[in-house]
């Protein structure tokens, strides 16, 4: 592009750059993809819009996701948090006893939440099938 006499040199890679850089056999072979893709990159409304299609990129993940497969993780969770929660209002209360005791409530609900995890884990494990293998 010259703009007030500057000349700036064209990108490494494009169509312009090629055509100063390479011998003419090897422009021949090189096409000119100006028109086929420009800078921004077209998404498919499939896989735009999360319309449900298994597409075969990326499987949407997440803790909740994840999470909502396996219903006693989500239990674990929610205990290990109220064990949490009443941990610290026995702790701002001065309550040295009702901590403790939610420390151990907290601990066993840990022990759940990882319990869970993992027979979760082996229960799918035993259970799944490879797509292939069920054609």
């Amino acid at each position: 592009m010259n703009v007030a006499g500057v000349h700036e040199e064209p990108k490494k890679g494009s169509y312009e750059w090629k055509k100063e850089h390479m011998t003419p056999q090897q422009l021949a072979r090189t096409m000119d993809n100006a028109e086929k893709y420009n800078g921004i990159p077209a998404i498919p409304v499939d896989i735009g819009y999360h319309s449900g299609k298994n597409t075969g990129g990326a499987q949407k993940t997440g803790v909740v996701s994840n999470a909502a497969s396996n219903p006693g993780v989500i239990l674990g969770m929610g205990l290990t948090t109220a064990a949490l929660l009443g941990m610290f209002k026995s702790s701002f209360l001065g309550d040295k006893v009702g901590a403790q005791k939610m420390m151990q409530y907290r601990i066993m609900a840990q022990f759940f939440t990882v319990t869970a995890l993992v027979a979760g884990v082996t229960i799918f494990g035993a259970t799944y099938e490879d797509e292939e293998h069920q054609k």
